[in-house]
């Protein structure tokens, strides 16, 4: 297991639930008794995830940001990884069956996840120290999988205890089986919210854990577990003592729903989703939607998103709201290094001063990129520009004299379509010389709006 401790208080004589609830973090509660649960001491909260691929997207950043929230205000928090739940199938928000996993893709999964979410709260820490100016507290991040206690749980057992006492009259009538039973729902994916509500009493009897967070699709699961942990426990005084908080779920202001399913999903990993792509995505987001964004996804205080509205107001054109967004949610997610990469690999590819860029930075930035094309000093110095910008991954190599690409290049350079070191170049006969070379080793190609090559000359 792993755990973080934080090293200072992100919020101080202020209520961190008042806080979810003016950022528009809550959706529904199961009790009004909460925000009086969470001022009153430190408590342990837990949100769940099944790994169903390989990296967490963008559509988990508002769980993440809900549990930093309440972290940095000193609750624990235990990030739950579904490897037995997610070998089964969630069925909530879901019109077909999902497809079983295997376990071996299983195991990754829940490899790669445990480790991103600490490399989340470790980025997140640093990330919270400029606007955590407060004091110390005891508040810790443990991941668990719910396959360690699961996982040993017999059908007899689960069948006698956890079956014994659910009834089902509210199973059948929570939205994630009634919207299914007129196709069809298997018995597996119809007993996902009694695994999910054992989970949250284990955590409840063995990590004194009160408090589940979830997306308001995970209403009835979520339910489904406070209402176990009250029959389990109907003996002793536990009225209001487990309690469940769904959040809205990430949509843009048309609608449209952040994740894998949603086939739009922007991957939390750089291999998956690159730095630039990911800095590039906050930075195109609606006027409509950036200051929904800024007051989720971020820890920007909610007294200077307001003051960056009024200067985004003031001078829509400079996007001022999306710049900072796009910086403060890449500087979580991928670091300060991260946030210095995407603004290289923007300079190069939307910037005009590109004679200040250093070498090392930009290779650094496109060094998985097909944009970025190494060749050597023979090759492209006193050769013809019309070839040199064919030297794109995007252009098929052949004989080059009379070829297509050829004559395409001529055309494209005739008509002003050919950038060469962010200035147009006209001349069709144009030679690439030692004075074209950017840091000794660069030279940039743009042809068109926004087709880019970039060359690295290595010896």
């Amino acid at each position: 297991m792993w755990a973080f401790r934080p090293t200072r208080r992100l919020l101080k004589n202020r209520s961190v639930y008042k806080e979810l609830v003016d950022r528009g973090f809550v959706k529904d509660t199961t009790s009004e008794l909460l925000g009086k649960h969470l001022e009153s001491q430190s408590r342990t909260i837990y949100s769940g995830m099944d790994p169903t691929a390989v990296s967490l997207h963008a559509g988990h950043l508002l769980p993440l940001l809900a549990c930093l929230h309440l972290h940095l205000a000193g609750h624990r928090i235990i990030p739950l990884i579904g490897g037995a739940t997610g070998s089964i199938g969630d069925p909530s928000g879901r019109s077909t069956e999902r497809t079983l996993i295997e376990t071996k893709t299983l195991d990754n999964n829940i490899f790669n996840l445990t480790k991103q979410i600490e490399s989340f709260y470790e980025n997140s820490r640093k990330y919270a120290d400029k606007y955590a100016p407060y004091d110390t507290t005891k508040g810790e991040v443990k991941v668990l999988n719910n396959k360690s206690w699961l996982g040993k749980l017999s059908l007899l057992e689960f069948l006698s205890t956890t079956g014994k006492i659910s009834n089902i009259g509210p199973m059948l009538a929570r939205d994630s089986v009634k919207n299914r039973l007129a196709k069809g729902i298997s018995f597996t994916e119809f007993t996902y919210q009694l695994l999910q509500a054992a989970d949250f009493q284990h955590l409840f009897s063995e990590h004194d854990c009160t408090v589940q967070i979830g997306g308001s699709d995970q209403w009835g699961n979520i339910t489904a577990g406070v209402e176990l942990i009250r029959r389990v426990f109907s003996s002793e005084s536990t009225q209001d003592k487990a309690f469940g908080l769904t959040l809205p779920l990430l949509t843009t202001s048309s609608g449209d729903k952040f994740g894998k399913s949603a086939g739009n999903a922007v991957w939390l990993n750089s291999s998956l989703t690159s730095v630039f792509d990911f800095y590039q995505f906050w930075l195109k987001v609606t006027d409509m939607d950036v200051e929904k964004y800024l007051k989720l996804l971020t820890l920007v205080p909610l007294e200077t998103i307001s003051q960056i509205m009024e200067q985004q107001r003031a001078k829509p054109d400079q996007r001022l709201a999306q710049r900072r967004l796009a910086d403060e949610v890449t500087t979580m997610i991928h670091g300060e290094t991260g946030l210095e990469i995407a603004h290289v690999a923007t300079n190069v590819l939307f910037g005009t001063s590109l004679r200040t860029l250093k070498a090392e930075k930009v290779v650094a930035a496109f060094e998985s990129d097909p944009r970025l094309v190494r060749k050597s000093r023979k090759e492209v110095i006193d050769e013809r520009l019309t070839k040199v910008v064919t030297f794109s991954p995007q252009v098929k190599s052949g004989s080059f004299e009379n070829s297509p690409q050829s004559a395409q290049a001529k055309t494209l350079i005739g008509s002003g379509g050919v950038y060469l070191n962010g200035e147009k170049t006209t001349t069709i006969n144009r030679t690439i010389v030692e004075e074209d070379i950017i840091d000794n080793e660069l030279i940039f190609i743009r042809t068109g709006k926004s087709s880019h090559l970039i060359i690295q000359l290595v010896d």
